[in-house]
């Protein structure tokens, strides 16, 4: 059941990745700081969380 969302859920969950990236590296590096990594640092592991344990069940379920 969750083979035809995860993939959709993974690119859902990768735009902010990419926007992070797009942010880090156009903004003037004196602007930059930990400030904003810390939050993308949790979202990151909060998103590997969710799909390690969507992942599971997909892999439970085909068995």
């Amino acid at each position: 059941m969750w083979g035809k969302y995860l993939w959709k859920l993974r690119l859902l969950l990768t735009i902010p990745y990419i926007l992070y990236g797009v942010f880090v590296f156009s903004s003037d590096k004196d602007f930059f700081s930990n400030y904003y990594f810390w939050p993308f640092a949790v979202y990151v592991l909060f998103c590997t969380i969710i799909l390690h344990k969507m992942e599971k069940k997909e892999k439970k379920e085909k068995k």
